[in-house]
């Protein structure tokens, strides 16, 4: 699997989480316009993320749902609880898939048809769309973007283009036009503004700027959107809008006549260094012109324009108007668009056509677009050649693209640099004129990428030069140390300030050079530092994703490490011992107690990477409480307290099953429906209440219902008939200890087997699973009340903390969570009661029991000099015991490990641990021995 596809699926599930939360929430709240944009917006961004792949069977469904949400959105559209049904069920569908992309690394094939049904099921919710007028958006949602003042932005986008979008379009009509500025953030949202403007229909031109002034290199945030895009399309409004519909808000949309295509550019004769025959030219044809249009002659006046376009220079900017002459004139645009373009050509200004309020002709048929002549090809971007400044930005652009090339990278890398260099000098070489040059870059591109070599780039690149102001020693490639990453050297492609683009461009437009003096300094500090950051500022919380895999691995080796320095007291020991060095064993000490404060800092640091909030595993139950009250036609609130309490990774994915078990047993068992509430003089609507807190290094989970809480009486009863108890513990079974049966294997009150309940595999599954990771639970309940159920459960299961006590000669391992004191219990105070030694400790009397005999060792547990036992008081289920050990050790951190092999048989042990003297010592089940 490619990295990008595992991110786009972590990315994916948890859009989905997100969009399942708020759906729900939506539910209780319809009129929400924040939460309707929220999931919109995820829902869009998990749709363009699926771009990226070749998933068919994904992008359909959500594209259907994206939809649907968008006429919610406009308010075309209700939010129901059957169209909450089918977009749950259709991210449902998303995440099944999802689960078989990262299992099997590819979708199966019969996902085809079931993303069909899904996606026709979900298009046949949608209403029937009204038809739309110009500027329907406008009532609906207010778009932050202005339409322009006037239409003069059109002449920036080359004459040859206009003049053959002309060619396609009548010249009475009128065309449409968007001026689309993306968000800032659009990228973070699966947005491509390209894509959207390339995609649009109709689209005859359009042009890209950059509504603010571009920041230094230094400063500059790649990703980041600063461009601003005018689309001209000949599609009707409809359409276009219908096309934009998802960035509404961003874009502005008006209408202008065809001729105002008509705005001549080009250069003065000044400028030029045009010919006095030039000069005299525009005159003369002036003056032909005005008598032809006075005479109504147009058949005249295209020949007077023919003949001063064969004599006058081809670039200058009255030439454009000459041929914009003929071409109104060939199209039957009229007299008056004619006469006015005159008058602006008389005044050397452009014409204002939002000023023109004279009659339109044109022929009835709108000819079909001809394919564009190489003879008025002209480059993406039209720089005005032999302009000083132009040379110094196409040496700084340059000098840049070599610095690119020189900086260290891996292969692959590399190819994609050599790429991207080659497309940015392509499109500058066009832009110059210098056309010739194309085919000795395409000729060292070739020869880089066949050799993984940037050298023939970088040699082409050091001898290319634009008019004459470039020459091999002006490129000066600065030296980097240390070298600087490419991000900081130069953005990525963007676009010149002011330039244009043509309907399809091939490639993307170079990035706007950076003076020299703003190459980054690799002293100066933060070189990605936003423009107005102080250095050092922060930017804010920043996250970083790391796959399971690696944290684990770096809790083990710190496992491992805890082994590791609880072997010191043992050298220190032998060091003062066996050695007689008392020094050195002082030493080792001192050193023992150094690693032992950075292990348990470095514990520390990794247990909280792996902590999760348990609201993990809560956002998972609206949506189970939501089904399943209303398959039973119960009406039930569901209440969430201190989701934001953390535990283990571990841990908190081992509560999921349990606690859907316990709240499938609440909604089926507990809570009552509306109208046995309603009898009861009960709200309607039950509550159900999940509670997470902490509790020094526990983790508490309460689940608590108000309904018609456990009849012991039934309890009791269920119990006998499934011979669970006998009837001489069914007459002396306490109410308290009845509703404790429901934790027993096999035990339901359910008298039919439904898909919810009544298998009797509940509660035991339950509270095993549980223990499994060391938890606990306990159960209360009233009658008519409700029940609660706490569930106890350690922070982190990865390190167990043991003490180590001594038992017939050898060392075993109690875990300390089980541990409640440790005592010396004198022999005349150990009584015989009901042939079960007991001792009175703190007042409570205390069942005793003898470690020797749970092991089944022969010996005898032996007094001290005082005639004491050591008695280790423990509490197993609620219940307090004394265990009577030959005496105790310390306690110690380990890595438990289960028993394997023949020995996992053995329920009287937890596992095994190495300790650092490298023996193993045994961990006791109390539970089991007990």
């Amino acid at each position: 699997m490619s990295p990008l596809l595992e991110q786009f699926l972590i990315e994916g599930r948890d859009f989905l989480e997100q969009i399942g939360q708020k759906l729900l929430s939506l539910e209780e709240d319809p009129g929400n316009e924040d939460i309707i944009g929220e999931i919109f917006r995820a829902v869009h961004t998990l749709k363009g993320n699926s771009g990226l792949f070749d998933m068919p069977s994904l992008t359909s469904v959500v594209h259907a749902a994206e939809d649907l949400l968008d006429r919610v959105r406009d308010r075309t559209m209700e939010m129901t609880p059957e169209l909450t049904d089918a977009l749950l069920d259709a991210m449902d569908f998303v995440n099944r898939l999802f689960e078989d992309v990262e299992s099997r690394g590819a979708i199966r094939p019969d996902y085809s048809a079931q993303s069909a049904d899904i996606a026709v099921r979900l298009r046949n919710l949608l209403p029937p769309r009204a038809p739309q007028a110009v500027g329907l958006f406008e009532e609906e949602e207010a778009s932050r973007v202005e339409p322009p003042a006037d239409w003069s932005w059109l002449g920036r986008v080359p004459d040859a283009e206009r003049l053959a979008a002309f060619a396609s379009l009548s010249a009475a009509a009128s065309v449409f036009v968007v001026r689309y500025r993306p968000e800032a953030e659009c990228f973070f949202k699966g947005e491509d503004p390209m894509l959207l403007v390339r995609t649009a229909p109709g689209i005859l031109l359009f042009d890209i700027t950059t509504p603010e002034p571009w920041p230094e290199a230094a400063s500059l945030d790649v990703y980041r959107c600063n461009l601003q895009f005018d689309l001209v399309s000949s599609a009707s409004a409809e359409e276009v809008e219908h096309h934009f519909r998802y960035v509404r808000d961003q874009a502005a949309f008006y209408t202008v006549p065809a001729v105002a295509l008509a705005l001549p550019s080009g250069e003065s004769g000044a400028k030029a260094g045009g010919a006095v025959d030039d000069a005299m030219i525009a005159p003369i044809f002036l003056e032909q012109a005005r008598d032809r249009l006075e005479a109504g002659d147009l058949d005249g006046l295209l020949a007077v324009t023919g003949t001063a376009l064969d004599m006058i220079n081809p670039a200058l900017q009255v030439a454009s108007a000459l041929r914009w002459v003929k071409r109104l004139v060939e199209a039957g645009a009229g007299i008056g668009p004619v006469t006015f373009l005159i008058d602006a050509l008389s005044r050397n200004a452009r014409p204002d056509w939002s000023s023109y309020a004279g009659p339109m002709e044109g022929p009835q048929a709108v000819a079909t677009a001809p394919s564009r002549p190489e003879s008025v090809a002209e480059p993406a971007f039209a720089l005005p050649i032999g302009d000083p400044e132009q040379a110094r930005v196409s040496d700084d652009l340059v000098r840049t693209q070599i610095v690119m090339l020189q900086q260290p990278s891996r292969p692959v890398e590399l190819a994609g640099r050599i790429r991207s260099v080659r497309n940015v000098v392509a499109n500058l070489l066009g832009a110059m004129g210098e056309t010739y040059a194309l085919v000795a870059l395409e000729e060292a591109t070739r020869t880089a990428l066949d050799g993984a070599d940037a050298a023939p780039l970088i040699a082409f690149l050091d001898t290319i030069a634009f008019s004459g102001e470039m020459a091999r020693d002006r490129i000066e490639v600065p030296a980097l140390e240390p070298p600087l990453a490419l991000m900081e050297i130069a953005p990525r492609e963007t676009v010149l300030e002011g330039a244009s683009r043509s309907a399809m461009p091939a490639a993307p437009p170079p990035p706007p050079p950076a003076p020299r003096a703003a190459l980054p300094d690799p002293e100066a500090g933060d070189p990605g530092r936003r423009a107005g950051e102080a250095p050092g500022a922060d930017r804010g919380v920043r996250v970083l994703k790391v796959s399971q895999e690696k944290v684990d691995r770096l809790m083990d080796l710190i496992g491992e490490m805890v082994v590791a320095k609880n072997a010191l007291p043992y050298l220190a020991a032998r060091a003062e011992d066996h050695f007689g060095s008392r020094d050195l064993s002082r030493e080792i000490k001192s050193q023992y107690a150094i690693i032992n404060r950075i292990a348990e800092e470095m514990q520390d640091g990794i247990m909280q990477v792996r902590m999760l909030p348990v609201g993990a595993v809560f956002q998972r139950f609206p949506r189970l409480v939501r089904d399943v009250s209303r398959q039973l036609g119960k009406l039930v609130r569901l209440v969430v307290e201190g989701e934001d309490t953390e535990a283990d990774k571990n841990i908190v994915e081992s509560l999921a099953d349990p606690m859907i078990h316990i709240l499938r047993n609440s909604l089926d068992h507990g809570l009552e429906t509306p109208d046995v509430r309603r009898a009861q003089n009960k709200p309607e609507e039950g509550r159900l209440t999940v509670r997470a807190s902490q509790e020094g290094d526990r983790v508490l989970i309460e689940i608590e219902d108000d309904g018609k809480g456990i009849d012991p009486d039934v309890i009791k009863r269920k119990a006998f008939e499934k011979g669970l108890i006998d009837e001489q513990r069914l007459e002396t079974l306490s109410d308290a200890e009845a509703v404790q049966l429901v934790f027993a294997a096999g035990f339901s009150t359910a008298d039919q087997i439904s898909n919810l309940s009544g298998r009797g595999v509940g509660m035991d599954v339950v509270k095993s699973s549980l223990e499994k990771v060391g938890g606990q639970v306990q159960l209360t309940s009233v009658k008519g009340k409700g029940t609660r159920i706490l569930l106890s459960l350690p922070l982190s299961m990865s390190v167990s903390n043991v003490m180590m006590v001594h038992i017939a000669g050898q060392q075993y391992g109690v875990p300390m969570e089980n541990v409640v004191e440790t005592v010396r219990v004198a022999g005349k105070d150990i009584h015989v009661f009901k042939e079960q030694r007991t001792a009175v400790l703190r007042g409570r009397i205390v069942p005793l029991y003898d470690a020797n005999r749970l092991l089944s060792r022969d010996s005898a547990p032996q007094p001290n000099a005082d005639g004491e036992y050591a008695v280790l008081v423990v509490r197993i289920g609620g219940q307090t015991v004394g265990i009577i050990v030959d005496g105790f050790a310390q306690t110690i951190d380990v890595i438990l490990k289960p028993l394997e092999g023949p020995l996992a048989c053995i329920s009287g042990f937890s596992g095994s641990a190495l300790l650092g003297d490298g023996s193993v010592l045994l961990v006791l089940n109390l539970k089991e021995l007990l």
